[in-house]
């Protein structure tokens, strides 16, 4: 019991309408360009017990041909994360966790309705030498409105399943759930939830809320 909920910490350390008339993506669809200055404010908080538990703001610093690397700042508290992501929003680093190739997180372009995509990578925490392997089944099963205090947009809801185990111990198998609305028109989320489970039981479920988009003046 410890060991899975000793790897739930370590991966945590993260009105709807149907419209009608909203069509699947165009591969020649605007989708806004990424630019240094731009900035995404999320409220976070725990489901199972309803309450906050912070808010967060995601502001790119850089970016290359390769590389979109953001800054995570948390209200009222001192130091930031770092996080990169490719230009598809998967994560390669997050802190002290390296993904190969990368994690999967990010989107496939053109999205449309039962889309799906696998991936097999692996990731390694510098901190305290874990190493992990992963298989990751995203799938758009959605097209939502979604309202947040940020506005309302119309997004594809991304149902992602995770398997990982430790490299060290096979048998140590961590499953988790993202459920993601993304926004073609911001390019980014306006709602995330984790679901992280350990022996088959969930652990833990938190929902980030976009609540403010940052533009660069």
């Amino acid at each position: 019991m410890r060991r899975g909920l000793d790897l739930v910490a370590l991966l945590v350390g993260v009105a709807v309408m149907w419209p009608p008339a909203l069509s699947a993506q165009s591969p020649d669809a605007a989708i806004p360009e990424i630019r240094v200055g731009d900035g995404w404010v999320y409220d976070r908080k725990d489901d199972i017990s309803g309450s906050p538990i912070g808010t967060f703001t995601s502001l790119v610093t850089e970016v290359s041909p390769q590389e979109i690397v953001t800054q995570v700042n948390y209200r009222g508290k001192n130091g930031h994360g770092l996080v990169v992501f490719d230009h598809d929003w998967n994560r390669t680093l997050d802190n002290n966790i390296k993904y190969k190739p990368n994690d999967g997180h990010g989107v496939r372009m053109p999205l449309a309705v039962s889309k799906e995509w696998r991936l097999e990578y692996t990731f390694s925490n510098a901190k305290n030498g874990v190493n992990m392997k992963a298989t990751s089944l995203s799938k758009v099963v959605a097209q939502e409105s979604v309202t947040t205090p940020a506005g309302t947009f119309d997004t594809f809801k991304i149902d992602r399943q995770i398997k990982e185990f430790n490299v060290a111990d096979p048998s140590r198998l961590v499953e988790s759930q993202y459920l993601m609305w993304f926004a073609p028109q911001i390019n980014h989320w306006v709602r995330r939830t984790f679901i992280a489970k350990a022996e088959k039981r969930v652990r833990s479920t938190t929902t980030d809320e976009l609540i403010e988009v940052v533009h660069k003046p």
